[in-house]
């Protein structure tokens, strides 16, 4: 009786280590690649005026200004996270930029401060990072850039903006719109942190964005280069007064 109580105790901690294991394995697949989201479609189309304090309700004595993206001053860029394991690189991040940034928008400044009208294009076939392999994989098996080449956010509305605006105040917000990308449209949410010093407004604008979304798959190489759903954009921007 001795015995098999022994043999009892020994099976149940057995099933409880693989238990176990399955479960330190389930939560490092979910921190690495095996990312899930839940898209949000295509918003429709506001003034993309503020919804926070006065901003929203009080007339300005200074009337919109378009401003035009300056593209050699420009840089729009994406950061995944990627296992190399071939190179034995677990922990890469892959950083893909370029200048083919076209655009423009109108500010708002004065006693009721707008951002609003943006329209932003990016030539995502001109993407470079430091392997002519990847930018060549990425190109043609994941973003499909002979078919779809650009990428076009269109803005619908801002949060956060101040109740007024002086010039070269540094402000920070959240820019709401429709991020188009592989033929797919959907509502992305960037974070903007910028200034208007005179006739040129330049800034910093970054969003999380998820290949799967777009139906994009994150590549996989044989299983030895495999990327994150998640991904990083980020555009620094330069614009002049048009």
């Amino acid at each position: 009786m001795r015995k098999r109580s022994i043999w009892l105790a020994a099976i149940g901690a057995v099933i409880v280590l693989i238990v176990a294991g399955a479960l330190v394995y389930t939560s490092r697949f979910a921190s690495t690649g095996g990312q899930t989201h839940t898209a949000s479609g295509p918003i429709a189309t506001t003034t993309g005026v503020a919804t926070t304090g006065a901003a929203a309700t009080t007339t300005s004595s200074t009337s919109p200004q378009t401003f035009q993206i300056v593209p050699a001053q420009t840089t729009a860029s994406y950061s995944v996270y990627e296992n190399l394991i071939f190179q034995n690189k677990p922990n890469n991040d892959a950083i893909g930029t370029t200048h083919s940034v076209q655009g423009n928008f109108q500010i708002q400044t004065g006693a009721a401060p707008l951002v609003t009208a943006m329209s932003v294009k990016v030539d995502l076939s001109t993407l470079q990072t430091d392997s002519q392999m990847r930018d060549n994989y990425v190109r043609k098996r994941a973003l499909e850039t002979d078919t779809y080449p650009d990428a076009t956010f269109v803005s619908v509305s801002t949060q956060g903006l101040p109740a007024s605006y002086n010039d070269g105040q540094s402000v920070h917000f959240q820019l709401t719109g429709n991020l188009t990308m592989h033929g797919k449209t959907n509502k992305e949410v960037f974070d903007v942190q910028g200034k208007v010093a005179g006739k040129t407004v330049t800034g910093t604008a970054t969003s999380t964005i998820y290949m799967m979304d777009f139906g994009i798959q994150p590549p996989n190489l044989a299983n030895i280069a495999i990327s994150q759903n998640k991904v990083l954009v980020t555009i620094n921007f330069t614009a002049k007064e048009a």
